[in-house]
């Protein structure tokens, strides 16, 4: 799910279905997709199809255009920021990946063909006159990802630090700094390469996380892989912990947007500040399996079949 517009986009493997505030289908397009991963940007979405040759760019009239690889190869990962920057990995022949980065009307501005790295994922800050590309390499023995910052303009290196034993799930750029949800660990590092905060899990697992809140993130991590008991933390740009609350109750979904963290439990959902202290409650949510906190403070709730705005 994702916001386009003032409208909420679905993906799923089959369809990419746009559908205005008032409940109106605008579109609904066919798509054929094994692994569809959604990004939306300010105008424009892309549906990346992961391991397959096809990116489609969605606009709130339908398809834009398509970005497809050269035979039998892949893309890996495709993310807009919020300038509609476009950064697409992918293999090509002759390497072992190719990043390129794409402006808000879809010209190539930078392209990366590496014979040495394998690299899985990549974002454009939200300046626009960068791209952070996480390459996967060992060290020392542990596997590890290595995190490459270069600029735009001049398309030389402005940066490198290594997350040892961390494979990068999600990526987030934000300010001058990096956002690395890893599968062993939550890493915040500066664009050259310093790193600010390495947080393993250790014994904990992960529940959920969310990366989109202004000036702040949060993890949600729990002493069982299955269970209520979970503790939710908030952590500043810098890595510095804000807050932290321990919770019992089910946890089905997490999103920060703004000032504000949503967290929508099993027949509730609360919107907390970032310092989790409470800002608005609303009971009786039904169905609701997923949350997207709003820039404006408002909360959506999305049901299999339905969804609904609710206004604090």
């Amino acid at each position: 799910y994702g916001r386009l517009g003032s409208s909420l986009l679905v993906v799923n493997p089959n369809t990419a279905q746009l559908i205005s505030d008032g409940g109106e289908l605008l579109y609904d397009l066919s798509l054929g997709m094994t692994s569809p991963q959604l990004s939306v940007g300010k105008r424009y979405a892309s549906v990346c199809d992961v391991g397959g040759g096809a990116i489609y760019i969605l606009d709130e009239n339908g398809l834009n255009r398509t970005l497809e690889t050269e035979r039998g190869l892949q893309f890996f990962s495709a993310r807009f920021n919020r300038s509609d920057y476009l950064a697409v990995t992918g293999q090509k022949a002759g390497y072992k990946p190719s990043v390129s980065v794409y402006d808000g009307e879809g010209t190539l501005l930078y392209s990366l063909d590496s014979h040495d790295n394998y690299i899985s994922d990549a974002a454009v800050t939200e300046d626009c006159r960068s791209v952070v590309m996480a390459s996967l390499e060992t060290q020392e023995g542990a596997f590890a990802t290595r995190l490459l910052a270069y600029d735009l303009d001049t398309a030389e290196p402005i940066g490198s630090g290594v997350i040892r034993d961390g494979l990068v799930l999600d990526l987030r750029c934000t300010r001058d700094r990096v956002l690395s949800l890893c599968d062993k660990r939550f890493v915040i590092t500066s664009l050259e390469g310093e790193t600010l905060l390495d947080r393993p899990y250790g014994n904990l697992y992960l529940h959920d996380y969310t990366l989109t809140g202004r000036g702040f993130c949060a993890l949600l991590l729990g002493r069982y892989q299955a269970g209520n008991i979970c503790t939710l933390t908030t952590y500043d740009l810098d890595g510095k912990e804000l807050a932290r609350l321990s919770l019992t109750e089910e946890v089905l979904d997490i999103s920060a947007a703004g000032d504000y963290l949503a967290v929508l439990y099993g027949n509730s959902v609360v919107v907390y500040n970032k310092d989790l202290t409470e800002h608005a409650r609303m009971e009786g949510t039904d169905y609701a399996g997923q949350v997207e906190m709003e820039d404006d403070g408002t909360v959506l709730l999305i049901a299999g079949a339905s969804a609904w705005r609710f206004l604090p």
